[in-house]
């Protein structure tokens, strides 16, 4: 049992809050969806999103505290 736990860790993930594609954070962003991505695979401050497969998702949540971090950071 022990093995399997170190397979796979304890992560925060809210599955009440629905996932977004690329396409619907695009539309959020009023950007293309190839800027979504190219966010989400920044080396410094990325756009956080989950690998379901070959898929990306993300979270609203974490969106609305990537673009207040964003906000933040242009202000300094």
């Amino acid at each position: 049992m022990d093995e399997q736990l170190e397979l796979f860790p304890m992560v925060d993930v809210n599955l009440s809050e629905p996932l977004l594609t690329a396409e619907e954070v695009a539309g959020l962003l009023s950007v293309p969806r190839s800027s979504v991505y190219e966010y989400a695979r920044r080396q410094h401050r990325p756009l956080p999103s989950i690998g379901i497969g070959r898929h990306r998702r993300f979270y609203r949540s974490d969106l609305e505290a990537w673009l207040t971090q964003q906000r933040d950071h242009a202000q300094q």
